[in-house]
């Protein structure tokens, strides 16, 4: 088992579930509100205003300290639940955003990739409409 971590490709909830099984095993760093936690499970639910819903393993996070509704960022690595099942991420960082402006950091997201892109350096993106994480 290799040590090196990957640092997480910036991405949005909903490019991470359209992208599914081809994902797993990659490190991805996303936001979302936490809109469900079960401590029984180790399991947390991320959305964004669309309806767009992730599961998060919280079994490296216990204690959970977060509260629901809190915007939530974490970096971890996307699993298969089965071959074909739930895609989630387990996350070995997480930290709380609040008050973060997510119109400008989703713009700087953007600006960023068109950077990188102009770098020969672009990640896959998906087309989202621009109201995607009004919260």
């Amino acid at each position: 088992m290799s040590t090196d971590l990957q640092s997480g490709k910036v991405l949005r909830i909903h490019e991470i579930v359209n992208r599914g099984s081809s994902l797993d095993g990659q490190a991805v760093r996303t936001i979302g509100k936490l809109v469900q936690y079960n401590a029984a499970t180790s399991t947390a639910v991320l959305s964004t205003n669309d309806g767009t819903k992730l599961t998060i393993s919280t079994r490296l996070l216990d204690p959970f300290p977060y509260h629901l509704h809190s915007l939530i960022q974490v970096i971890g690595e996307v699993e298969l639940s089965a071959p074909g099942k739930e895609l989630f991420i387990v996350p070995r960082v997480a930290r709380c955003v609040d008050g973060l402006d997510l119109r400008l950091y989703d713009e700087a997201l953007g600006i960023w990739r068109q950077f990188l892109e102009q770098q020969g350096q672009a990640q896959e993106q998906d087309e989202l409409p621009s109201d995607i994480f009004d919260m």
